[in-house]
């Protein structure tokens, strides 16, 4: 009886785990008001080895000087530059409009 209730309860679990929807594609997605998205967007970036030093409170007013048109002159969201995508089998792509290609977008219209 025990271990069947205890079966249960790790089914059901699990269950629910299941549908809630990640929070960094919220936070991307902008399902989450910008102070706590760009939160969760810094702490999964920190997360990685490459931008364990980062600092987010530099790298916004840097990144404006470098582009030539709004928002990305203004933002103040991580996500204005920073994407994410899904392909067919459900694998996450993540982007990063970066200036050169916001430019070349600029002349091809």
């Amino acid at each position: 009886m025990c271990l069947r209730w205890l079966v249960w309860l790790v089914v059901t679990l699990l269950s629910l785990t299941g549908c809630q929807q990640d929070i960094l594609n919220q936070a991307l997605q902008g399902k989450l008001p910008p102070e706590k998205s760009n939160e969760i967007i810094v702490a999964y970036c920190q997360s990685c080895h490459i931008h364990r030093t980062f600092d987010p409170g530099t790298h916004t007013p840097r990144m404006h000087a470098l582009y030539d048109r709004q928002p990305y002159t203004t933002t103040t969201q991580c996500r204005t530059c920073h994407l994410v995508g899904e392909d067919t089998w459900g694998m996450k792509r993540r982007k990063t409009l970066w200036p050169a290609q916001v430019a070349q977008q600029k002349r091809s219209k």
